[in-house]
């Protein structure tokens, strides 16, 4: 039932409204009450939503994402593109979910529920029922708003992509009608596709759920009101501006963890929030830990937290499908009931998804066409909290004598993938699912630490806090990215994201070859003159041979397709090392040195810059020494053991 907010509430909104009043221009803003029927599955809704027309076209219709209409039946685009199937989790054929909108109007105004129907943009698939568009009686001005009232009903699937139940557990995630986002003349309101996330508009939400007294209850924003009711529900009421979404969750099963988390420099006062799930109680310390390195990080490294809570949601044994996954001020992480404490994986999550309301949340990126701007960022971002918090060389296994870090199992996906698909590209269009994955995460974040090590990480600390800074509650794209860069770096950095971001192809350069032979003595004639053979010091003595005297050559190559500048180090068997620079445009080419040292072993790249590199076992090259076969057979198959662990790590 709808209630009145008290007056601690409005107090409370008045106040936020002030903190957030810079942050951003409220375009799609929804008042939505929702109850809980567990017997069905379902959840009986209503919204407003108020939406501005904030460009300078006028607006004949609305377009609207209906999510949950991917799981209503098999031949929805994203059911034909997963197969049924999400990060190895199945779909369950005995509970499709769906959303059904009952009616549609203008507030206090015109039915506009004739003019509804559905449409495919992307893929022109009929059975697609997740967008849908309503015509306006009138165009809707610049600068204008309407309000616009929605009755409708979400049935959850059996969770398995992202949103469901397990039992009586309950994540219920892109559960509402969504409006898309209208810009540059269009509606950008794409279907859902398998390997796709979202993008929407930023706004304030008020939320109104009612759920059997039994469950425990999280959701986005800050909860500023509760009501038991005679039929043995409660509601819940919760308020967030600035943000883009909402999701909420419940479970009986859930012990909820309040714990205050305050930073001084830079000012950050938040309230963490755990719903873990009973069987996993012995873990919310790692959870807790994890999510408090999380908040320290972002905020030290890009700018501070600005919401008043942030909710960690551990879904049900059973509900992994609805684990690792980002709403605003809200995310779900996900463990096992035994879980090794050197087996990092309920801290990677945690603070990866925490990291999404950094690049997802906060930074409006659209994660249908380039993904890579939430992913990949917080790939990167993600790699550098492990490395800080449990050691750079162990983040993410530390067991005995088994040490990976977040670079080597970073590594592990981009080593000897295919030539298919670029960083950027929308999302639906990758040859597969693990190439968009392998794209816009691990190839994207390898990408950013190749270019933290190529300008220095004072550079990129200010690059990548002057990207939030600026763009934070709104909409950047790619080239908004690169020029950012381009400005706090002072170089030209084309010629780095046109390989990186827009083309398929990899980097890897390599010692091709490596000899030094011994200049022997000259026979025949010289200037008219034949050599002598060696004489005899004064007194009959033998003469001194001369010194030995040694043509050593390296030879570098590129392989992969991508040009770098290169740094070659070079050691010689006095001791001496020196350095050649080569600007890596050729196929290959070759240093030679006349002296009386031998060239001991060659290595590109020496300081481990080129973190995306294919294949580091062909970065360095030792001199070989003539040895028997049998000897040399068992020190190739060491040096080719080494090799294949230098592919992960360095």
């Amino acid at each position: 039932m709808r209630r009145s907010i008290p007056i601690f509430a409005a107090i409370f909104l008045f106040m936020a409204s002030a903190l957030f009043a810079a942050l951003s221009r409220p375009i799609a803003s929804y008042d939505i009450k929702a109850r809980l029927v567990p017997a069905e599955k379902k959840i009986l809704g209503s919204e407003i939503l108020t939406w501005l027309n904030d460009t300078d076209l006028p607006v004949s219709e609305l377009r609207f994402h209906l999510y949950l209409n991917a799981f209503k039946n098999s031949r929805t685009t994203f059911m034909r593109e997963s197969g049924g199937s999400s990060r190895g989790f199945k779909a369950d054929k005995n509970n499709w979910g769906f959303i059904t909108v009952k009616n549609i109007r203008i507030q206090d105004g015109d039915d506009l529920t004739p003019s509804m129907a559905f449409i495919q943009p992307d893929d022109g698939n009929a059975d697609d029922r997740t967008v849908m568009k309503i015509d306006l009686p009138t165009p809707l001005p610049p600068g204008k708003k309407i309000a616009v009232a929605i009755e409708f009903t979400s049935k959850l699937p059996k969770v398995f992509a992202r949103s469901g139940f397990a039992g009586d557990f309950y994540m219920v995630g892109q559960w509402f009608p969504k409006i898309g986002v209208f810009q540059n003349g269009a509606w950008n309101c794409h279907q859902y596709h398998a390997s796709s996330e979202f993008f929407a508009d930023y706004g304030t939400y008020h939320v109104e759920i009612t759920a059997p007294e039994k469950f425990v209850v999280g959701a986005t924003g800050k909860r500023n009101g509760e009501t038991k009711n005679a039929d043995g529900t409660r509601t819940y009421v919760h308020d967030q501006e600035n943000v883009h979404d909402f999701a909420w969750t419940a479970c009986p099963d859930f012990i909820e963890f309040r714990e205050k988390y305050a930073l001084a420099e830079p000012s950050v006062k938040t309230e963490m929030i755990l719903l873990v799930h009973r069987s996993h109680v012995k873990q919310k310390d790692r959870y807790a830990q994890a999510l408090r390195n999380g908040l320290e990080f972002y905020s030290r490294s890009y700018g501070p937290y600005p919401y008043e809570t942030i909710t960690l949601v551990d879904p049900a044994p059973g509900a992994m499908g609805a684990g690792g996954m980002e709403y605003p001020t809200l995310f779900t992480a996900g463990t096992t009931t035994w879980m090794p404490k050197g087996v990092r994986f309920p801290e990677m999550v945690t603070i990866h998804e925490f990291g999404h309301g950094y690049w997802y949340g906060m930074v409006g990126s659209n994660e249908f066409e380039e993904a890579w701007l939430d992913e990949g960022i917080n790939t990167y971002s993600e790699i550098k909290a492990m490395a800080k918090y449990y050691g750079e060389d162990r983040s993410m296994i530390d067991i005995g004598g088994l040490k990976i870090g977040s670079v080597a199992y970073n590594r592990m996906s981009v080593i000897g993938s295919g030539r298919f698909d670029p960083i950027v590209k929308k999302s639906w269009e990758y040859i597969s699912g693990g190439s968009y994955s392998l794209n816009v995460y691990a190839k994207a974040g390898l990408m950013l630490l190749t270019l933290e090590k190529w300008l220095g990480e004072e550079v990129m600390s200010r690059l990548m806090r002057t990207y939030f800074e600026r763009w934070k509650f709104r909409h950047p794209t790619s080239k908004d990215f690169i020029h950012t860069a381009e400005e706090v770096s002072g170089k030209d950095l084309g010629w780095f994201f046109s390989q990186v971001l827009y083309s398929p192809d990899k980097l890897d350069y390599a010692v091709s070859g490596l000899k030094a032979e011994e200049i022997a003595a000259g026979e025949g004639l010289f200037d008219g003159r034949a050599t002598e053979p060696p004489g005899k010091e004064e007194g009959g003595a033998p003469a001194k041979p001369a010194p030995k005297v040694y043509r050593n050559e390296i030879t570098v190559a590129r392989y992969g397709e991508w040009i770098f500048p290169q740094e070659i180090l070079v050691v010689f068997d006095d001791g001496e090392k020196v350095r050649e620079t080569w600007d890596g445009k050729d196929r290959w080419t070759r240093f030679v040195y006349q002296k009386t040292a031998k060239v001991v072993s060659a290595e590109v790249d020496p300081d481990h810059k080129m973190v995306l590199d294919a294949n580091y076992a062909n970065n360095s090259r030792v001199l070989e020494l003539k040895r028997p076969a049998v000897v040399k057979a068992a020190l190739g198959f060491t040096a080719w053991v080494q090799g294949f662990l230098s592919l992960i790590s360095f």
